[in-house]
């Protein structure tokens, strides 16, 4: 057993990406290890690489350069934001190879935990199901605490400071509860859905068979239905002119573009990078060869394009060819898009001369806790601990640690100087120019709980372009509310530190000036003691484009006699018939079909006998 809460070092990468330069605000104060440096509370600086080292500014005044720059909290509860996301802990910057910088926190290992819960599951569930999914996420990382992780999907995704009052809750409550099996932790993956049926780790990844991991039905999944329906024929070439295709091809699109753009972003990493690709027909996906859980194996596909300039002899361009027959599932998946094909669990596939359609369940890999599957547990009734025995047979719940070191106040040898002449407060804060120094001193932090946060609810109304947040505090607290976008860049705030008495708070937000997309109203509370709580909820804009008016056009039948189809399918059901050089209305084109209007009718009939 740990005698005490261990900590855990984690890489940000997912929400920073790779950056020369990051934006730093200081809450509370921090410390610069070894350079006598003091960051003050409400100030934002500028950390950057230069020449391979990292540069901190405050303002256009250069602090430091050093190969590795570490901050210090004075005290625990102090955070900093980097690139306006909140992280407790202490903190590396590195020149990641020479040119990005890149930020290590260090935190303790169940304040790392309230910030994965919340963003691995939603946070207003069941606190049963919360509950194991802290467990998992506890017993998954405990494997990796002498070890740098890293914050995306890779290992378990991390928001930071940017914790939820249900989750965290979630999270105390189990305090140093680990997974085991014969006193070694187990391995507690998990997935959104496993479609009514768990997977077994052997048959997902081929590593050795684990007892606690087996294929079984699991009725509390909600199964998570999922459709792929894609066409074969991508573009109709038969128009077009082969030889001149700067003519057509900025202007040509595929049927599909949503699928069609992953098919190509696999394409440019696996041999066509930097080329101008158009997918012209899929005309095989299939996923076949079930394991013994179900899940499809295998699977064939094949992709025409062209590559842009890529020609013959006579100057016409090469349909080009990818395909692959009985190549693992994961291939096709990558190819087609992960978000696409949900899982392998393939429930029925049809397809016709046009198309191609898939449908399967779940939602992942389908081994050991399904999330949505917890959910239901829990609101049927079940404890965390039924939960996880069902999803991790025969392992055991062991308690590592019951709490933390006592975490200390740290108190610099210098005060901060008077303000002086200056608009900007002083920064630098030598220790050796303190004419009486103190004793560092140790201070217990008060024990509080932090501010509950409430019946969070956003309303849209996209035609007024406003949307009304509405939230209750418990008690008393300075309250910042605060819009983003899906990327984490800040809009505005709707308020900022502004004390708030304990109620239902009501703010609202114009979006006019907004495009359409998933948004952020982050909600921030801390008390007089400076306990923090935050949550994330999301809202969307989807303000209707205005109407235009839609000129059609027009086509002329060129053969003999053209049959009007009710459905864009060589076996659809003759309507009505054409003559050779009558005038149709051309309604839309989807791949090689025109919808048409003729007289009073509708109908569709085949692009390649219409001039």
């Amino acid at each position: 057993m740990i005698a005490t809460e261990p900590k855990i070092q984690v890489k940000l990468v997912n929400y920073i990406g790779n950056q020369t330069q990051l934006s730093l605000k200081i809450h509370g104060e921090y410390l610069i290890t070894n350079q006598n440096i003091r960051l003050l509370d409400g100030i934002t600086y500028i950390a950057k690489v230069e020449n391979g080292k990292i540069s901190l500014f405050d303002g256009s005044t250069k602090l430091t350069t050093v190969d590795k720059l570490e901050l210090s909290p004075v005290a625990y509860t102090n955070y900093l934001s980097i690139n306006n996301r909140p992280y407790l802990g202490t903190f590396q910057f590195i020149a990641e190879n020479s040119k990005y910088i890149r930020p290590i926190n260090t935190v303790y290992f169940e304040d790392y935990l309230k910030g994965v819960v919340p963003f691995e599951m939603m946070a207003s569930w069941n606190k049963e199901a919360l509950k194991a999914q802290a467990i998992a996420a506890r017993s998954y990382a405990a494997g990796y605490l002498s070890k740098v992780i890293d914050d995306t999907i890779n290992y378990q995704v991390y928001g930071g400071y940017a914790w939820h009052p249900n989750s965290t809750a979630a999270v105390d409550e189990t305090i140093g509860e680990v997974l085991k099996l014969n006193g070694r932790l187990i391995s507690t993956v998990f997935s959104a859905s496993n479609g009514g049926k768990t997977e077994s780790n052997t048959n997902a990844w081929g590593s050795t068979a684990l007892s606690y991991l087996p294929i079984k039905e699991d009725p509390f999944d909600v199964k998570t239905p999922w459709t792929l329906s894609i066409n074969k024929q991508q573009i109709d070439t038969s128009s077009l002119d082969l030889k001149n295709s700067s003519l057509w091809w900025n202007q040509t699109k595929e049927t599909d573009s949503s699928l069609t753009t992953t098919m190509t972003a696999w394409l440019k990493q696996n041999g066509y990078a930097g080329k101008d690709l158009k997918i012209v027909s899929v005309p095989t996906v299939s996923l076949h060869t079930p394991t013994s859980g179900g899940r499809m194996s295998k699977g064939d596909i094949s992709i025409e394009f062209f590559v842009k300039d890529v020609v013959n002899q006579n100057g016409e361009l090469i349909l080009q060819k990818v395909e692959y027959k009985n190549t693992t599932a994961s291939r096709i998946r990558a190819m087609i898009g992960n978000r696409v094909i949900l899982s392998y669990l393939i429930s029925k596939t049809n397809e016709t001369p046009e198309s191609i359609t898939i449908s399967g369940l779940g939602d992942g890999h389908g081994v050991g806790l399904s999330q949505w599957g917890a959910k239901n547990r829990a609101d049927a009734g079940q404890s965390y601990r039924e939960i996880l025995s069902f999803y991790y047979e025969g392992a055991s719940l062991v308690k590592e640690y019951t709490g933390r070191e006592q975490i200390t106040e740290i108190v610099p040898i210098t005060e901060a100087p008077k303000s002086v002449n200056t608009e900007k407060p002083v920064v630098q804060v030598p220790v050796n120019k303190s004419p009486q120094p103190k004793t560092p001193v140790k201070k217990q932090i008060p024990d509080k709980k932090a501010p509950i946060i409430s019946q969070v609810k956003i309303s849209v109304d996209n035609s007024k372009k406003k949307a009304s947040l509405t939230f209750k505090i418990d008690e008393t607290a300075k309250v910042t509310v605060y819009i983003k976008n899906a990327q984490g860049k800040l809009l505005t705030y709707l308020t900022k530190d502004t004390s708030t008495k304990a109620g239902i708070i009501q703010k609202q937000y114009d979006f006019s000036k907004l495009p359409n997309g998933i948004y952020y109203a982050g909600i921030i509370a801390v008390d007089g003691s400076n306990n923090r709580s935050s949550t994330l909820p999301s809202f969307s804009v989807k303000i209707p484009a205005p109407a235009k008016a839609v000129r059609l056009k027009t086509g002329q039948v060129t053969a003999t006699k053209l049959n009007v189809l009710a459905t864009a399918s060589s076996k659809g059901k003759v309507i009505g018939s054409l003559k050779k050089k009558q005038t149709i209305t051309i309604v839309s084109t989807s791949a090689s079909w025109h919808k048409v209007k003729y007289g009073k009718s509708y109908g569709y009939v085949p692009v390649k006998y219409v001039k």
